[in-house]
């Protein structure tokens, strides 16, 4: 039995089993299975699909006198296969909508509060990867003196992330060139990403005067280092709680790692990252990319085209896909048309 060969009866008697796992955490054996659902066939037949399924890997048994429960295979069958998620109710629209009317702040703060909110209407952990600033269009560029020889250089991300860094220089920047150069670089990059800003902008100031010069070789450095910058500490995860009074079914080495996980958070960023180079919300079931095992990631990719980053839940591999796929799809077209519109 594999997954071009699986029978009707042995969809339907995973789906239920799946379902019965979600809703209760608990396994389920034949007779139960029959009498529950009033299939149509007996407990010796479905007790031989169980075991058709068990032996392919789609089922587990906890104990050896217990039920049966879905496999991550058996999870990985169902979400490919049988799930048919539910739209996102109106009224979890509607708050997701206001929710983001309430936020004043920059693009920063709309993550942060983005992984609380999903971490809120999914009782699981919201996570939220800032976007990386080498993606972002540039609305501004400002250069503030600090002192004789020092300059702030400001960079302006659309959504309203900023980045700055402090530029020493060899000898003082007169005033008007200062104010020259700081409206040069504003003409020139803004809409551009650091990827042109490098490419474009810094070429052409590269033939200015000696000081511009020593200028661009600074900030030039400056975008070379937010280029290449991970994104470790650029994760929001909301609900740690939520998610742990969630897992009373799961073994406690599996917690520890998932403490460690939120912890180090580089396993999540790296998870992230898969889930941002593919299209549209995805699925990823416990150890199959390096989750912890017992649990799952539904995430989504944010920005439109330009995939700035990646959101989504993370909960038990039992959490109700039907209801979690929509809300994470929903909640990246909201945060994408947020970021369009440049609040």
């Amino acid at each position: 039995m594999n997954t071009e060969t699986l029978s009707e009866r042995g969809k339907r008697v995973l789906n239920l089993i799946v379902n019965h796992h979600i809703k209760t955490g608990e396994a389920i054996g034949s007779n139960a299975l029959v009498k529950s659902y009033d299939l149509p066939w007996s407990p010796a037949t479905v007790r031989t699909t169980m075991g058709d399924l068990m032996n392919d890997g789609y089922l587990a048994q906890p104990h050896v006198s217990a039920g049966r429960i879905p496999s991550e295979k058996g999870i990985r069958f169902y979400v490919d296969s049988l799930l048919y998620p539910q739209k996102l109710s109106k009224k979890n629209r509607v708050v997701i909508r206001k929710h983001y009317e309430n936020i004043e702040g920059t693009l920063d703060e709309v993550m942060h509060e983005t992984s609380k909110m999903l971490s809120d209407i999914s009782q699981f952990a919201g996570l939220v990867m800032l976007p990386r600033a080498r993606l972002m269009k540039i609305k501004s560029t400002e250069l503030i003196r600090m002192g004789d020889k020092k300059v702030l250089f400001i960079i302006v991300f659309e959504g309203g992330m900023t980045d700055k860094t402090l530029i020493r220089m060899t000898r003082e920047a007169p005033d008007d060139m200062l104010k020259r150069l700081s409206s040069y670089l504003n003409e020139l990059t803004v809409g551009l990403t650091l990827d042109e800003l490098r490419i474009l902008v810094l070429d052409r100031l590269k033939s200015e005067r000696r000081l511009y010069h020593e200028l661009v070789l600074d900030l030039l450095r400056f975008s070379r280092k937010i280029y290449e910058q991970k994104v470790q500490s650029d994760i929001y995860i909301k609900g740690q709680t939520s998610i742990l009074e969630n897992s009373k079914w799961t073994p406690p080495e599996r917690l520890r790692k998932l403490l460690k996980a939120f912890e180090e958070k580089s396993v999540l960023v790296d998870i992230l990252d898969k889930a941002m180079n593919g299209e549209g919300t995805r699925v990823f079931v416990g150890s199959e990319i390096g989750m912890v095992e017992g649990y799952s990631l539904v995430a989504a990719p944010y920005g439109g085209g330009r995939k700035l980053g990646t959101l989504g839940v993370l909960g038990p591999i039992r959490m109700d896909y039907s209801k979690i796929i929509p809300l994470v799809d929903y909640t990246a077209r909201v945060v994408s048309e947020i970021i369009a519109g440049g609040k």
